[in-house]
């Protein structure tokens, strides 16, 4: 029988290997916490198919239950960014991208009892006491530290030049594009430290650690929200 390159390919399982811990920590310390999150980009390969089945069985193996956090509605600061849209339009497009996340990804996320993966998406946790808490902190700590800005800023700025590295150019000027960048930014770690308050304190996350993220777990900032201070993230790689 002859197996073609689509085939061989197939038959290849992805890996994940866990590349570091943040804080640094001891593993038999990180083993200890029962439960983690898993935010879940939009667009990303490694969210699809065989590479979220690999990474959730990965989690199953080492976690007694994982929070799913569909980041779809985060994805509204970038439909302003890029397409030009309305803020109206920019969330209704941001939803169609999570409704067709999971139908493309149903038959990896049944696969997983309820009990073990709790299924969220991104506009649930902008409800919560924890977020609003967490939100009007950052936005406290964006406007009167101008170090900790500045690496919100840089990170922002980053964020726009990858996109612009593979051809996806701003549809709106700098300033704005650099302001809704930021505005993304500021809400995604609010809602991280909302849930880690709410008792999902390891993020799992096939990729690195945005830089103030990092820089707030070395204890860089004061004043920062009470879910951040005791995040943990765990950085994988996953690779056939």
């Amino acid at each position: 029988m002859v197996i073609s390159a689509s085939d061989f390919d197939r038959q290849i399982e992805p890996a994940v290997r866990m590349v570091r811990i943040l804080p640094d920590m001891p593993a038999a310390e990180l083993w200890r916490h029962r439960r983690c999150y898993l935010g879940i980009s939009m667009g990303n390969p490694l969210f699809e198919g065989r590479y979220l089945r690999t990474l959730c069985d990965w989690i199953t193996g080492r976690f007694d239950a994982c929070l799913f956090i569909v980041g779809d509605y985060l994805c509204r600061y970038n439909e302003c960014i890029f397409t030009g849209s309305d803020a109206e339009q920019a969330g209704r497009a941001a939803l169609e991208l999570g409704e067709s996340f999971l139908g493309r990804n149903r038959p990896v996320l049944d696969r997983y009892p309820q009990d073990k993966f709790r299924l969220t998406r991104w506009r649930d946790h902008l409800r919560s006491a924890e977020f609003e808490k967490a939100s009007a902190a950052l936005e406290k700590l964006f406007e009167s530290d101008s170090d900790f800005r500045r690496s919100v800023e840089k990170d922002a700025f980053a964020y726009i030049n990858r996109k612009s590295g593979h051809g996806i150019y701003a549809a709106v000027e700098a300033k704005e594009a650099a302001a809704l960048s930021c505005r993304y930014l500021l809400e995604e770690i609010a809602v991280f430290s909302a849930v880690s308050q709410q008792g999902w304190q390891v993020e799992v996350y096939p990729g690195p650690e945005l830089t103030t993220l990092e820089q707030i777990a070395k204890g860089r900032y004061e004043d920062i929200p009470a879910g951040l201070k005791s995040r943990i993230n765990v950085e994988v790689n996953i690779r056939v």
